[in-house]
């Protein structure tokens, strides 16, 4: 198994484990274009986050990393050439990575509030670095709701609240959810779920990565709602500097 650095818990380390940009590892696994390491701070495409790019170097190269996957548990590396030693470090792209913590963090807080406000759940998500959609149901948002979304979200970004991440037993997740996630969709076996908390307007199992607080989000604009079928909307929204 690959020990996942920044799934750490945020207890005041440094660098924080989701800000964590380079590391040592040794691979542990090849393939004919990928390798498996004991330790990666490279995030695996999923739970609507996109993979992060980088380099594997080592002491007579280095390697560019295309794409990083979890398929059936494993974690998987794919690079244009394999490293010659099983001994590398890895570098995070760290301006790809941090457009994404930010835009996770944001899609976060929307969805958290417009559940507690709306009622809706988030019934899909995709963040992308330059804009991200936040499918909601049940809903059918006048211009007057997405106005008040927006602010919401922007109130929360200026009063600059920290961005907890801590690991809590399933039973008291789902105790503190209510409907805001879909439990089951988690495998029973996984008994102890990571959870991202900001102040009253979040809290929710997830494994991405995120911001350490809301101010650094900068500000929320909406740019379009879709109808993505029956009681179901999708809303387009981008990230400005404060």
């Amino acid at each position: 198994m690959t020990t996942l650095l920044y799934m750490e818990d945020r207890k005041g380390q440094e660098p924080d484990p989701c800000y964590l940009r380079e590391f040592d590892a040794r691979i542990t696994d090849r393939g004919t274009d990928f390798v498996v390491l004991d330790r990666t701070a490279f995030y695996p495409e999923g739970g609507g986050q996109p993979f992060d790019l980088g380099v594997l170097t080592w002491a007579s190269g280095e390697s560019n990393i295309l794409r990083v996957t979890k398929e059936k548990g494993v974690i998987k590396h794919y690079i244009d050439h394999l490293p010659e030693t099983d001994e590398v470090h890895g570098i995070i792209d760290w301006g790809r990575r941090y457009k994404h913590m930010r835009m996770h963090t944001s899609q976060h807080l929307m969805s958290g509030l417009v559940f507690r406000i709306y009622n809706s759940r988030t019934a899909g998500n995709q963040i992308h670095m330059d804009y991200s959609r936040v499918d909601f149901q049940p809903a059918s948002f006048t211009s007057e709701d997405l106005e008040r979304i927006q602010d919401e979200c922007n109130r929360v970004i200026e009063s600059a609240q920290d961005v907890k991440i801590f690991e809590e037993d399933r039973a008291v997740v789902q105790n503190n959810i209510a409907d805001r996630v879909l439990l089951d969709l988690i495998p029973a076996s996984i008994k102890r779920l990571r959870v991202i908390a900001i102040s009253s307007a979040d809290y929710c199992p997830c494994g991405g990565t995120h911001l350490k607080n809301t101010s650094e989000i900068g500000r929320l604009h909406i740019l379009e709602k879709r109808s993505k079928g029956k009681e179901t909307e999708r809303i387009v929204y981008e990230l400005l500097p404060q």
